[in-house]
C-alpha cells in the first residue's frame, strides 16, 4: 500500500535539510481546523477581550490507513478530544525561521500523541 501525505493547513509546508535547501513542498490541499466559539466578556482600553473555546475538528476526513493529514496542533488536539483516531495526523516540527524571524519552513513531520 502506498502512504500518501495531505496538507491541510491555509499555508503550503516546505520541508528543508539541514543545509535549508526545500526538499519537499506539500501544497495546501484544504483547510481542517477546530470548531471556535467567541464569546465577548469585556473590554480593556477600547479593545474587545473575547474567550475563545474550541470544539469539534472541521473539515477533517476519517481516519483512512495510508492516508496521512498534515494539520496545526490545535486542529489535532480537537480530533483527539472528540475521540478520532488521530495516528494519521501530522504537525510540523523542526521549524526552520529567516533572518527576520518568519517561519520559512520545517525538517522533520511529527505524528501526534
Amino acid at each position: 500500500m502506498t502512504n500518501i501525505i495531505i496538507n491541510l493547513t491555509p499555508h503550503k509546508i516546505n520541508i528543508m535539510n539541514e543545509e535549508g535547501n526545500v526538499i519537499k513542498v506539500f501544497e495546501s490541499e484544504g483547510k481542517a481546523r477546530a470548531a471556535q466559539e467567541d464569546i465577548q466578556i469585556g473590554m480593556l482600553e477600547g479593545i474587545p477581550i473575547i474567550e475563545t473555546s474550541y470544539g469539534e475538528p472541521v473539515d477533517l476526513p476519517e481516519y483512512d490507513q495510508g492516508t496521512y493529514y498534515i494539520v496545526s496542533a490545535l486542529t489535532a488536539k480537537a480530533a483527539y478530544l472528540s475521540g478520532r483516531n488521530t495516528q494519521d495526523l501530522l504537525l510540523t516540527a523542526k521549524t526552520v525561521r529567516n533572518g527576520d524571524g518568519q517561519i520559512i519552513g520545517c525538517q522533520a513531520l511529527a505524528k501526534y500523541r
